[in-house]
């Protein structure tokens, strides 16, 4: 899990800078539907790992899941402040 995370943020950030400095919003939509998707495989895969064991596990996936969302907001949040600032430097240098 944590090569995907690395890849995410990976492309994310890179993604975020290049096509910010071309100004194309349709990219705020790309890693928002990735790190979304991310999120339910996470949960399912441990779910489906926990099975019918319920009462401690049950505690575990929520812990888990509820950080696997805050990585994925974290991360969109960076992208579009990413996204805003190269769009910025572009405009400033007329590209």
């Amino acid at each position: 899990m944590r090569d995907i995370e690395r890849l995410l943020v990976a492309a994310n950030i890179v993604g975020s800078l290049a096509f910010g400095a071309r100004h194309d919003a349709t990219w705020l939509l790309i890693p928002l539907a990735a790190f979304g998707l991310y999120v339910v495989l996470a949960d399912r895969a441990l779910r489906r790992r926990i099975g019918p064991r319920h009462w401690p596990s049950e505690g575990f996936a929520r812990f888990t899941f509820n950080t696997n969302l805050y990585f994925a907001v974290r991360h969109i949040g960076l992208g579009a402040l990413l996204f805003a600032v190269a769009g910025t430097l572009a405009s400033l240098a007329g590209l």
